[in-house]
C-alpha cells in the first residue's frame, strides 16, 4: 500500500487552493497542509484553484497547477494559469508559467468569432502593455458586415488605448491580405473606435486564414 496520499484542495483559502499530504495504512492517520501560499506569494493574489491538477514528475516530485490563476494588466485580466514544481516533501522547487515569461517568447492566441486576437503574453507585474493585431475575415462568407463592425468596437472598447500602453493594428483578409491600420496609427480610443465604425469589407470568394495569421 502507498505510504501517503496527495489530496488537491482547489477551493481552499477562498479559492487560492493548496495540497494536503495524508498518511495511509496507519491507525488515526492525519493530513498535513502544504501551505504553499507562504512559499509562493503569487498564489494569494488570485483564486487560481491550485491543486485542481496534480501529476508526478520524472525527478520523483510533483507538479500541481492553478489553472484559473489570473493577473491584471491595466484594465485587462488574463487567466493564464500557473503551476508549481514540488519535491517529495512538497517543498516548492520552482514555478512553471510559460505564458508569463519573456524568455519563452510565447504568444496569446484567442479566436473571437470572426477574428483572431494575436498579442504578446502579459509579463509578471505588467511591466509592459500590449501590442495587439486583430485579424478579420472579410471574405464573402461573413455577413452582415455591420455585426463585424459592432464586434470590433466591443473588443476595442475593452482595452486601455494610449501611447506607451495598448496599441492595436488590424489586418483584413479574404483572397488577399490588407493592413487596415498599423500599430499606433490611431493612438486614442476615440480614433480607434471611429476607424472600426468606418471599416469596409474587402470581400473575396476565398478565405485564406492561415496566410493571414502567418503574416500577422
Amino acid at each position: 500500500c502507498p505510504s501517503r496520499l496527495l489530496v488537491g484542495a482547489p477551493w481552499d483559502g477562498n479559492g487560492q487552493g493548496d495540497i494536503y499530504k495524508c498518511g495511509m495504512g496507519l491507525q488515526n492517520s492525519s493530513c498535513a497542509k502544504a501551505n504553499l501560499g507562504a512559499a509562493a506569494p503569487w498564489l494569494r493574489s488570485s483564486a487560481g484553484h491550485l491543486g485542481m491538477t496534480i501529476v508526478d514528475s520524472k525527478d520523483g516530485g510533483f507538479v500541481a497547477c492553478a489553472p484559473l490563476w489570473s493577473q491584471e494588466c491595466g484594465t485587462s485580466v488574463f487567466s493564464s494559469g500557473r503551476c508549481v514544481q514540488l519535491n517529495e516533501e512538497l517543498q516548492l522547487m520552482g514555478t512553471i508559467a510559460p505564458t508569463a515569461q519573456r524568455e519563452w517568447g510565447g504568444m496569446y492566441w484567442d479566436v473571437l468569432g470572426c477574428a483572431t486576437l494575436v498579442s504578446p503574453c502579459p509579463l509578471p507585474g505588467c511591466s509592459t502593455y500590449m501590442d495587439i493585431i486583430l485579424v478579420l475575415d472579410g471574405s464573402n462568407s461573413i455577413y452582415p458586415w455591420e455585426e463585424v463592425q459592432a464586434f470590433l468596437g466591443n473588443i476595442l472598447g475593452r482595452f486601455f488605448i494610449g501611447p506607451g500602453q495598448t496599441q492595436v493594428g488590424v489586418l483584413q483578409y479574404g483572397e488577399r491580405l490588407v493592413q487596415e491600420w498599423a500599430l499606433g496609427q490611431h493612438p486614442t480610443a476615440q480614433r480607434l473606435l471611429e476607424a472600426a465604425r468606418n471599416l469596409t469589407r474587402q470581400e473575396g470568394r476565398e478565405t485564406r486564414t492561415a496566410m493571414a495569421i502567418r503574416q500577422a
